[in-house]
């Protein structure tokens, strides 16, 4: 009788074993690696969300909700020569979920992007391009009103940028209520 007990302890403890995956370092390398390229962030809060998105490869290992995209999206690249990790399985990668057409005209949409500036300059049309923190760059898409006038250095304005109706996007700074119309360089 005890070999028995014992022997169905043992199976279970196997099976239990295998079922778990245990915390693979690799992962652990990459969580650490992000944070890392979070460093080069000067701003605080957008410093901290980066921190919460470079979390992203062990959320989705141990199958736990996704980070917002808009964090995910602020963990830099890694440097150009350096490998960037790969994505080991699907379960990795967070699908999009694009908004619907209504909840992006009440402006229910989180935002693509949320970052410092790093610079800004205006093309002879009059059109902005605006590089930020994380490595985006956005260009005013069009020139319909007042011309954007800033003045402070770039890293004084904190830029958010949110899809729009019709595959459009929307950015605006902390300092103005105004948006643009805007579309992504790179």
């Amino acid at each position: 009788m005890n070999i028995k007990k014992f022997s169905l302890a043992l199976i279970c403890a196997g099976i239990t074993a295998a079922t778990e995956s245990p915390v693979r370092a690799d992962t652990r390398e990459d969580v650490l690696s992000g944070i890392q390229r979070c460093g080069a962030i000067r701003d605080d809060r957008t410093w901290l969300e980066c921190l919460y998105g470079a979390h992203q490869p062990m959320r989705a290992q141990l199958r736990l909700p996704p980070a917002p995209e808009s964090q995910q999206r602020l963990v830099p690249l890694s440097q150009p020569g350096i490998a960037a990790p790969e994505l080991r399985s699907s379960a990795q990668q967070v699908p999009r979920k694009k908004a619907g057409f209504f909840q992006t005209l009440i402006g229910n949409v989180p935002p693509v992007a949320t970052s410092r500036m790093a610079s800004y300059h205006y093309e002879t049309s009059g059109a902005f391009v605006v590089s930020l923190v994380n490595g985006q760059e956005w260009r005013q898409a069009n020139l319909e009103g007042e011309p954007a006038s800033w003045v402070k250095p770039p890293s004084r304005y904190l830029v958010t940028i949110t899809p729009g109706v019709f595959g459009n996007f929307l950015m605006r700074t902390d300092d103005n209520p105004r948006t643009y119309k805007v579309q992504r360089v790179r």
